[in-house]
């Protein structure tokens, strides 16, 4: 996100408490932001050190950090390790889990981030994760959870991903308004799934409804149905797991009223 984005989330947060939570860093796509003004940077920290020190506070994880070389064209290699790495800098001295990205670039994010996990032992979530079996697994060693949503389920190399993820380290996202389920291949884990709601163009909307070519928050049943089907076990096993698993790495039992 940008410093702008995260005071619109901050209203949100104060407007819904307990209900609505945030996280706080500078996205990839943004990275360049942190090189080019310096002012950056020091806004960024002393907004994370007073959402830090409120109580409850509505800060639950630094980020969302890391590296994406899918999108090089909204920021180069070297703009995004450099934010990468200054915000890891600055996650040492928060009490906070992270919220990473990691896209295309799995040996880069590996290297810049390890020597920092000694100092990060809330670790954190790797989120809406399209990587492999084997990049999934590594970051599970490294003590991350990983989330799953619509980018997760788009090939079968991803889906056996999926599979070999662990219920102890799994949580669920929808990434509204983008990453929707793909139309087509899964519809088998789906057929016990509540109708979404019909849908209108852009600039027609109706609330209560959604918008064509939108993904939205209420298709995170699907989300957790399909994950329970690739793994063959109860939705209320994968729905569960997730829940849990979220409450504790983001301390939501503490922040309730």
């Amino acid at each position: 996100m940008t410093l702008e984005g995260a005071q619109q989330n901050l209203e949100v947060c104060k407007k819904y408490p307990s209900k609505c939570y945030m996280t706080l860093g500078i996205h990839p796509y943004h990275a360049a932001d942190i090189s080019s003004d310096s002012d950056t940077l020091e806004r960024l920290t002393q907004f994370c050190k007073s959402l830090s020190a409120q109580s409850p506070s509505p800060l639950v994880a630094f980020g969302e950090i890391g590296l994406d070389y899918f999108y090089l064209n909204k920021a180069d290699k070297e703009s995004q390790t450099h934010a990468f790495v200054t915000q890891l800098e600055l996650a040492t001295t928060v009490s906070l889990p992270l919220f990473l990205h990691v896209r295309d670039a799995y040996a880069d994010f590996v290297s810049l981030i390890t020597p920092f996990l000694p100092r990060l032992p809330k670790r954190g979530i790797v989120h809406s994760f399209a990587g492999t079996r084997e990049e999934m697994l590594g970051l599970v060693d490294m003590g991350f959870d990983i989330s799953v949503n619509g980018v997760s389920f788009r090939s079968e190399e991803q889906l056996e991903m999926v599979r070999a993820l662990p219920l102890e380290r799994l949580q669920l996202e929808t990434d509204a308004p983008w990453c929707e389920i793909p139309s087509t291949g899964l519809e088998q884990y789906l057929g016990e799934a509540k109708p979404l709601p019909p849908s209108r163009r852009h600039g027609k909307f109706v609330k209560g409804e959604m918008v064509k070519g939108r993904n939205e928050s209420c298709t995170m049943e699907r989300v957790a149905r399909i994950v329970a089907g690739v793994k063959g076990v109860p939705v209320e096993a994968v729905a569960q797991a997730a829940w849990a698993n979220s409450v504790r790495m983001f301390g939501l039992e503490e922040n309730a009223p």
